[in-house]
């Protein structure tokens, strides 16, 4: 059964993808490129998760309870967030959905602020 369940999260994940590069279009003339699966992604820890849920919050994406988990209401609320605006859609946290947030500020490097 928990086979079926990371099958469907992946199908979501990839229908959102193909959404929000059809969403894109109105935005820029980017497109919107699937992440690629043999490359670690940056892991946040729970603390930042909770400043991303908060902010996505505030601007009314996230319903969700603040947990400091990354799971699937927190994916939905950023890739929606990234769609409306006109960024590249992909469900991690990384340094430009901290910065377009304001959790970061757009200087060197690093996620603490």
């Amino acid at each position: 059964m928990r086979h079926k369940k990371g099958n469907m999260a992946g199908m979501i994940r990839i229908l959102l993808s193909i959404g929000a590069a059809v969403s894109l279009g109105a935005c820029s003339s980017q497109v919107a490129l699937p992440l690629h699966p043999q490359i670690m992604y940056y892991m946040p820890g729970p603390a930042t998760v909770k400043k991303v849920q908060i902010a996505l919050r505030d601007r009314g994406y996230y319903a969700a309870s603040v947990d400091g988990f990354l799971g699937y209401n927190t994916d939905i609320a950023i890739s929606r967030f990234q769609v409306d605006t006109c960024q590249r859609v992909k469900p991690i946290i990384d340094r430009s959905l901290l910065v377009s947030l304001g959790i970061v500020g757009a200087g060197p490097v690093g996620f603490s602020k």
